[in-house]
């Protein structure tokens, strides 16, 4: 291990303990449990038997953290189709590396393509506050695309608005191993396909979001020894196009908020 790698280890760990320190001060001062969601940090405090392994676990996050990085730069020197010629920005993923859940949309838009972020443009938006809705954020959870360029309908007006299509199962096939491997790396405890295209690639079926949606499945990343329970439901972009849709949607992340309180 380089001089630097455990400089960045040391400075993760102290991170760490003053993130604990902050949040148990916060807690301290509050009197209603009800209202612990002030605290800086809402997850539950470690006991004593658990804090040595969580600063482990501060380190092993700091190499997840170096190992997508390293990703990252495969995805943006990535010409394995036609995508990569054509995109100005590939969104390669956000979040924590140590996220509980992954959401998994189908690939980048107009807004994503110029930001390199998933889901940063109207959907997006409503994805934040169904996330803030169900107690996470992009900032603690990890979002990414079934493929990280952006597929245009027409690749020659990058310019242009409305300008999406669905990727191909060539481009698919071509990017899938990037997202299995982020999903390897991070080691989320469930996955969220948004969308019939991402559930539809990840469960190999033809079935309707409708059909698909709200119940969970399993889904095993190639290299993987397990699967990763995954619960498809519909993508953001449909709400707006749709708002009867929420109720569906509502029921899914009360679903997931269950899950994540049990394991």
């Amino acid at each position: 291990m380089t001089q630097k790698t455990v400089g960045e280890f040391a400075a993760a760990h102290t991170r760490e303990l003053a993130r604990l320190l902050r949040g148990l001060r916060a807690r301290l001062e509050i009197a209603d449990p009800d209202d612990w969601a002030r605290a800086e940090d809402p997850r539950p405090l470690p006991s004593a038997s658990e804090a040595a392994p969580g600063v482990c676990a501060s380190a092993e996050s700091a190499s997840v953290e170096i190992r997508l990085a390293k990703l990252k730069e495969d995805v943006l020197a990535c010409r394995k189709c036609p995508l990569g010629a054509q995109r100005l920005n590939p969104a390669f993923g956000v979040g924590s590396a140590s996220a509980r859940v992954m959401f998994i949309g189908e690939g980048p838009g107009y807004e994503e393509d110029r930001q390199g972020e998933p889901f940063v443009g109207k959907a997006g938006q409503l994805l934040d506050r169904i996330l803030a809705a169900t107690g996470l954020s992009r900032k603690t959870e990890y979002i990414a695309n079934i493929v990280k360029c952006h597929p245009m309908a027409d690749p020659s007006d990058p310019s242009k608005r409305g300008n999406d299509r669905q990727p191909s199962p060539e481009e698919t096939a071509s990017c899938r191993h990037y997202l299995d491997e982020q999903i390897l790396l991070i080691r989320p405890r469930c996955l969220v396909a948004l969308g019939a295209v991402a559930a539809r690639v990840l469960l190999g079926t033809q079935e309707g979001i409708t059909r698909l949606r709200g119940r969970w499945r399993e889904y095993l990343p190639a290299g993987g020894e397990d699967p990763f329970p995954l619960m498809p439901t519909f993508h953001p972009a449909a709400l707006l196009r749709d708002p009867n849709l929420k109720a569906d949607v509502w029921t899914d992340m009360k679903e997931l908020k269950r899950f994540l309180e049990k394991a």
